[in-house]
């Protein structure tokens, strides 16, 4: 009953200790002249390097597809989500160099909307992937 109360309680000193570490880190790299706009930029690009990644990932997945059709309708998706991540990408950097600029201001105003587009692009794709996949047996039929 010790040990586990002494793990219980180490666990909790670790925790803490760990939180300390890294607060400290963090306000020691806060006085590094620069570091709070690269993370910034590091905390903007994020979103967009996730979609990238799922991009990546249905991209190779478009190769398992049985059906024609659906290999063509996922690429041609793909390929617009992939140009819709770059162009927001590219329009949200220079949103942060303070690029002043008309297209600038309004797309800023509806900057979330050019995410929805894209998890509503990666749904789209994912589902006419899985339309090209052949039906499941039933249970049933399986085991029989």
């Amino acid at each position: 009953m010790l040990l586990i109360a002494a793990g219980f309680f180490g666990f909790i000193l670790l925790v803490a200790l760990l939180i300390f570490i890294l607060r400290l880190f963090s306000i020691t790299l806060f006085h590094i002249p620069g570091f709070d706009l690269f993370f910034q930029y590091i905390i903007l690009i994020i979103p967009y390097g996730i979609f990238l990644a799922a991009y990546y990932y249905l991209y190779k997945k478009i190769g398992c597809s049985k059906m024609k059709p659906s290999r063509v309708i996922a690429r041609l998706l793909l390929f617009t989500g992939f140009l819709v991540c770059l162009l927001t990408l590219t329009l949200s950097t220079a949103l942060f160099l303070h690029i002043n600029n008309d297209w600038l201001k309004r797309f800023d105003d509806n900057s979330q909307y050019a995410l929805i587009i894209q998890i509503v692009i990666l749904i789209m794709c994912a589902g006419v992937l899985a339309t090209g996949d052949p039906k499941e047996k039933d249970w049933m039929e399986r085991g029989a």
